[in-house]
């Protein structure tokens, strides 16, 4: 099934969706399990699924609030056409991902199979996420949902070794114009970019 959107963006909605993106800071593994735990036990499951969610799809939350139940349990690959771009866009689900939605169907109650997953505003999630990061002491980072994407892409990064193979690939999933906006996406500072350089010390 492919989700489709109708309608038009507003030009406001997207000038507060831009900047959202450019402010918003990755997280690491360690603190979005933080930020995992603490929504369990509160018992809002729906956040909780969304931090897995967010970090495994590499999606925006505008096209991750379309997703019902009967679109992501236990399938093999989600498709949908992107909110913002329009264009389509095929995603596998690995095996953990595959678990952890049934898991949490069931732990939400088995809602219906054609209610959406993730039903709460863009601003009320926000919301959620920043009061939840100041709970577990994520204090100097802008957390939003968007930063659940750049932390799984970021993620991607280093864990294969910031291969320039790797961030290419992640720079064509994230559908970016240039390089040079991923690099900024990712939060690749000038002394990584040194440190790649300072390799020829040790060669001739």
């Amino acid at each position: 099934m492919v989700l489709r959107l109708c309608g038009s963006t507003l030009a406001k909605t997207h000038v507060m969706t831009t900047t959202i993106e450019k402010t918003s800071d990755y997280l690491t593994t360690d603190e979005l399990k933080r930020l995992n735990r603490y929504f369990q036990k509160e018992q809002n499951y729906q956040m909780a699924l969304l931090i897995e969610f967010g970090f495994r799809t590499l999606l925006r939350y505008s096209d991750i609030s379309r997703f019902t139940w009967e679109n992501v349990l236990n399938k093999d690959e989600l498709v949908l056409n992107e909110k913002k771009t329009g264009k389509r866009r095929s995603i596998k689900v690995g095996a953990v991902l595959k678990g952890l939605l049934v898991e949490y169907f069931e732990l939400m109650q088995q809602p219906e199979l054609q209610s959406t997953i993730f039903n709460y505003s863009l601003r009320h999630t926000n919301r959620l996420l920043q009061f939840g990061s100041r709970f577990v002491g994520i204090r100097k980072k802008q957390v939003s949902t968007h930063s659940l994407r750049k932390s799984g892409a970021r993620f991607l990064y280093d864990e294969n070794n910031r291969s320039e193979d790797v961030f290419l690939k992640i720079s064509m999933i994230l559908n970016h114009s240039s390089t040079q906006v991923s690099r900024r996406y990712l939060g690749i500072t000038k002394e990584e970019i040194s440190d790649v350089y300072a390799g020829f010390d040790f060669v001739l």
